[in-house]
């Protein structure tokens, strides 16, 4: 069989293959998180077709603004219509490049600074640190502030119109999860105010 024919071939099988996968699985999760190759959200759900994942640098949750044009804005209000969603989790991880950059312990280009910039949590992180001008800060406190910043992610995501609505009629959870150096994982609790280990509370985001 000529190369052509074949790679046509070969195509139309995979997109044929596509269509049927597509029938049978629709996304469950919507799962946003950092870029950190470690964060793997496959293993919340029992299929990797129920994910409908949107990663950046920093885990970032532009505030709801219809009037700003920008690419997060529409995938994250597109991912809140899918009829068959259930959970919404935003997941941050220690030692993270982009908060360590809000504390001003890492340099980054000047578009990363101001992408970091529309995560509108310098001022929170730094005080989850109380860090002072031109101070070092631990593992510990970095970490400290990577959870206030997912938390001011949370914050803008739960003012999303799709993800209000959806909370209401009592059809969507929402969770902020984060990956731990140590390699555990762990969920906000609103009701202690905390990050509390995921094993707590429910072990999966999706079943």
């Amino acid at each position: 069989m000529p190369v052509s024919r074949s790679l046509s071939h070969k195509a139309q099988h995979g997109q044929s293959y596509g269509r049927r996968k597509a029938d049978k699985v629709l996304p469950k999760v919507l799962f946003i998180s950092c870029t950190e190759a470690r964060l793997a959200p496959q293993r919340f759900v029992s299929d990797p077709g129920q994910l409908f994942e949107i990663r950046n640098i920093g885990n970032i949750v532009p505030p709801h603004n219809p009037r700003i044009i920008s690419g997060d804005i529409a995938t994250i209000e597109y991912g809140l219509a899918l009829s068959n969603l259930k959970d919404v989790v935003i997941s941050g991880h220690s030692g993270c490049g982009a908060v360590a950059a809000l504390l001003g312990q890492e340099t980054v280009s000047a578009s990363v600074r101001r992408w970091l910039v529309v995560g509108n949590s310098r001022t929170v992180s730094r005080e989850a640190v109380g860090l002072q001008a031109g101070a070092s800060v631990d593992s510990a406190a970095r970490d400290r502030a990577a959870r206030a910043h997912l938390l001011a992610q949370l914050a803008h995501l739960a003012g999303y119109p799709g993800l209000e609505a959806g909370r209401s009629n009592g059809g969507l959870r929402l969770r902020a999860l984060f990956d731990t150096e140590a390699g555990t994982t762990e969920v906000y609790s609103p009701r202690e105010d905390r990050f509390v280990p995921l094993g707590r509370h429910s072990t999966a985001a999706a079943r």
